[in-house]
């Protein structure tokens, strides 16, 4: 592990920075060369195979580096008018890749990047949403089965691959169910107040449990055994204070420990970072020694040291951990960074 430090941010104010901050071990933040101040970088993915490929998807693009952050090249995905939100890495298949976009749609590399195709996803929209159309947040595999994969869609719910990414669509009755609950129901951006449990941001999978999934959105996490025609809630409020949930992701040395960032909104002056180290059932927090002034907007694990972690918030706070979360290091963006959305510790 080298300590490297990967941020991206988003333009949110006028004259802010929306583009990936990099800083090494006892330096400064420094801008990433070869990505755009107004890219707007909404996810960040380490190979986790090839140490120096690196993997961005942005508002404006798909970005990859070969030397380890150094230096970043736009990739060639499509010339449709589109905003990259999530790119991921097929674990069985090192050169496969497959990057989410708003309005939601797939596409698919089987070269590491350097051709890619669109994929057919069926998913209308359910919400009318002020921010436009809805986003394909991130893209999951399943534990043990190559054809199935899952995606999560902000303010749309939960799409699902049963052929291996080729073709994607809507699995909505488990979410229908749980939103007709009491107290499931939220709504902030639309009139209806179903649309709580269908703010997606991530999904993910254990060998662990290689029967279930993951659901992460403002509500908390859901796991589904079904492919999503039904769920059962993990209750992170029995141990946490709050329970919106941006990410969770699966430790690299343990299948049964997950890691997830919970805050009170999207908008907020708190957050925290979880353990579980039984895939949901209980919780403790494992970032005490520091306090997020806002949302916690995203986290990455390292992809082959388990003591390296890092967490961002949206006004620009980076936490990183380099012992298992023993020990934290907080560093602030520079006041021109826009909002904070992902990291990433090489």
């Amino acid at each position: 592990m080298r300590n490297l430090i990967l941020v991206g941010t988003a333009v949110t104010r006028p004259g802010s920075i929306g583009s990936m901050y990099q800083m090494r071990p006892g330096g400064k933040w420094e801008m990433a060369d070869g990505i755009p101040a107004d890219a707007a970088v909404q996810a960040i993915t380490p190979h986790p195979t090839r140490e120096n490929l690196v993997f961005a998807a942005t508002r404006k693009g798909v970005y990859r580096s070969t030397d380890g952050g150094a230096s970043w090249h736009r990739l060639n995905v499509t010339d449709q008018d589109v905003q990259f939100w999530t790119i991921v890495v097929n674990p069985q298949r090192p050169d496969t890749l497959f990057a989410g976009t708003a309005p939601v749609g797939v596409y698919r590399s089987d070269d590491g990047g350097d051709t890619w195709r669109q994929c057919q996803a069926q998913l209308p929209e359910r919400f009318k949403i002020g921010f436009g159309a809805s986003r394909l947040m991130r893209i999951g595999f399943h534990a043990t089965n190559p054809k199935i994969m899952f995606g999560a869609i902000e303010i749309n719910g939960l799409l699902v691959s049963t052929d291996g990414g080729e073709h994607w669509a809507a699995s909505t009755h488990g979410l229908e169910t749980l939103a007709e609950l009491p107290h499931l129901k939220s709504r902030e951006v639309t009139e209806d107040d179903t649309e709580g449990m269908f703010d997606a941001h991530s999904v993910c999978a254990s060998p662990a449990r290689p029967d279930s999934f993951f659901y992460i959105c403002r509500l908390g996490i859901f796991e589904t055994q079904d492919l999503g025609q039904s769920f059962r809630e993990l209750e992170v409020r029995k141990y946490a204070p709050f329970c919106y949930t941006r990410d969770a992701r699966i430790a690299c040395d343990d299948p049964r420990t997950l890691y997830a960032c919970f805050s009170i909104s999207s908008r907020s002056e708190a957050g925290a970072f979880y353990r579980s180290r039984d895939l949901g059932e209980t919780w403790e927090r494992v970032d005490s020694q520091v306090q997020a002034r806002s949302t916690i907007m995203g986290f990455n694990l390292h992809v082959s040291d388990a003591r390296g972690a890092v967490t961002v918030t949206r006004s620009g706070q980076v936490f990183s951990t380099t012992d298992t979360c023993q020990s934290w290091t907080e560093k602030q963006l520079p006041a021109d960074a826009g909002d904070a959305f992902c990291a990433a510790i090489l």
